[in-house]
């Protein structure tokens, strides 16, 4: 209806005039300045688990094909609301409109470059897996033990660097969901394992044998919560670097892909 009464000359006026880009086509136009800027905020924002180059930490590595994001505009999207489910939180608070989609920017430069190549070999790591019992804890494709974390998609959820010291440092980064604990009943043996559940009057102890344990907290002597342990032993004494480059080198494949 208005563009029916406007004059012709008004209509070319108008015409002449920039036409404002809605905020959904702005992030599909990243200037290089864009990145440039982004840079800057994502050593101070996102470095820490992402790493300074982008090559994972307790963060995924970013360079290659993205798991979760394929356009600018989606990076936007998850710099802005995070993914539900992950350590991946929104920055709709801390960051500007301008400065998300400047993140996103140099986001989107990283993935676009090639996955840097592993300096392990991934056939012998398969085989440490398997040799040193690994799987008798952890799951993969549906196989495996439950003591551990599930290990299906960890390549795509960690960096390289952040695998190597779960390896020879478990203890050093605590995974979310197994708190070590410590229970000493009144009467009967001590039980230590992950805490698989508690409330206030019970809790339930996962031991190292996979056996599940139900303790009421009234019957304990002691409860003690070992923030700083693991149940998983070092592997630095046991694997050489060259070993433990193969091992990381195998996990780093693994990227839930089935």
């Amino acid at each position: 209806m208005v563009a029916l009464l406007m004059t012709a000359g008004g209509a070319r006026a108008a015409a002449a005039q920039p036409r404002a880009t809605p905020p959904a086509r702005r992030a599909a136009a990243s200037p290089s300045s864009d990145a440039s800027a982004g840079r800057q905020i994502f050593d101070a924002q996102c470095a820490w688990c992402h790493g300074n180059e982008g090559d994972g930490g307790t963060g995924p590595n970013l360079h290659g094909r993205l798991r979760h994001a394929t356009t600018l505009a989606s990076i936007v999207d998850i710099v802005t609301s995070g993914i539900p489910g992950t350590d991946m939180p929104s920055f709709r608070s801390p960051l500007t409109e301008r400065s998300i989609r400047q993140t996103a920017a140099y986001v989107q430069s990283l993935s676009r470059a090639s996955a840097r190549p592993s300096r392990g070999n991934v056939e012998h790591g398969t085989a440490l897996y398997e040799q040193n019992g690994c799987a008798s804890c952890h799951v993969i494709d549906g196989r495996g033990g439950i003591l551990g974390p599930e290990l299906t998609s960890i390549g795509s959820r960690r960096g390289a660097a952040h695998l190597r010291e779960a390896i020879v440092r478990p203890a050093a980064s605590h995974p979310p969901g197994y708190l070590v604990v410590r229970a000493a009943p009144a009467s009967g043996p001590e039980v230590r394992g992950i805490r698989v559940n508690e409330d206030v009057f019970w809790i339930h102890i996962r031991d190292a044998s996979g056996a599940v344990h139900t303790l009421q907290k009234s019957d304990l002597k002691s409860l003690d919560r070992e923030i700083d342990a693991s149940l998983m032993p070092s592997y630095a004494s046991r694997l050489n670097d060259p070993d433990l480059d193969d091992l990381v080198a195998y996990l780093s494949t693994l990227r839930g892909t089935r």
